[in-house]
């Protein structure tokens, strides 16, 4: 081990997708950078998840540690995740990955070089290409998230038509940022953006164009539109007020600021439903009633729009 370099978590979250998480693994355990320990968390799953994660653990002989964790009973996506990231992870730095998921080689090192080299920035995410559960990239760029060119957010000046969220999948963080504010709310329904609300509110978020990920989309995957109501965006609100609150009390952030942030966030919950009506059915009256919709920019509308067709076409 180089003493000199930070050790790095690589955590790999999984429940119930024993079909894909070998190749998540494979990934991981071929990741260039080191020190780095590499954490399997299942959060009791009922099929051969953990089975498989027991069996790669025991037979690999490489470089990297292996943290093997299996909660005793299911507790759901964001209790699981304080538990992985606040209690079984060690390093200075947690790399964020899923258990359907494909990350490159260098993925870790890269993260490591971009936060080593900007210490303005609280967390970094790169470009990631959307596949199907066969592996295959998915037609028209649909689910993918790249950008061709270096991308910053923070909340020096926040738009009136949302907060950013760098993308989850490719994502890399200082542990701290768990801590600062606390483990997340069990009402909390997922992990996603409040991480990266809390790193903006730390410090500056980074979007890079190097395509580090392969994120898998199928049937199951929570991100897909049946799966909307799960996610309650005012229990996502209320922790994005108790993690401002905190920012308050600690001199991060002006009551000023908490003020102007607030309703930006409000306007979100509005934008958000209308998008998630548009999703869930893809109707031309859903389409309709988010264009005309103020909360969204001409951009995002045209954008809107292509996709619309280009969903029609396929």
């Amino acid at each position: 081990m180089n003493s000199q370099k930070p050790l790095i978590s690589y955590v790999i979250t999984a429940y119930n997708i024993e079909e894909f998480i070998q190749a998540s693994i494979e990934s991981a355990l071929a990741q260039t950078y080191e020190p780095l320990e590499i954490i399997l968390s299942d959060d009791c799953s009922t099929d051969n998840t953990f089975v498989i994660m027991q069996n790669m653990a025991r037979q690999y002989t490489g470089k990297h540690k292996i943290i093997l964790n299996r909660n005793e009973k299911n507790l759901g996506i964001t209790l699981h995740m304080n538990k992985a990231y606040m209690e079984l992870a060690r390093g200075e730095i947690i790399i964020a990955a899923h258990g359907d998921d494909i990350s490159l080689p260098e993925r870790t090192q890269k993260s490591f070089e971009f936060l080593q080299r900007h210490a303005e920035y609280s967390a970094v995410s790169f470009s990631m290409v959307a596949i199907d559960q066969n592996g295959n990239q998915l037609e028209n760029g649909f689910h993918s998230a790249v950008v061709s060119e270096f991308k910053t957010y923070s909340l020096d000046a926040p738009k009136k038509n949302g907060i950013p969220n760098i993308p989850a999948p490719s994502r890399a963080f200082y542990k701290t940022i768990m801590h600062k504010f606390g483990a997340l709310w069990p009402s909390c329904p997922t992990e996603d953006e409040l991480i990266s609300f809390r790193s903006l509110l730390l410090g500056k978020n980074a979007f890079l164009p190097d395509v580090m990920v392969y994120y898998r989309k199928h049937k199951r995957s929570s991100s897909n539109s049946e799966n909307f109501a799960k996610f309650s965006l005012m229990k996502i609100y209320q922790q994005q007020l108790l993690d401002m609150k905190v920012a308050v009390d600690e001199r991060l952030l002006s009551v000023e600021k908490f003020n102007e942030i607030n309703e930006v966030l409000k306007i979100g919950i509005s934008k958000r439903q209308i998008y998630r009506n548009y999703f869930a059915q893809r109707n031309a009256k859903n389409l309709l009633h988010l264009l005309m919709s103020k909360h969204f920019t001409i951009k995002e509308k045209g954008h809107y729009i292509k996709e619309h067709i280009a969903a029609l076409r396929t």
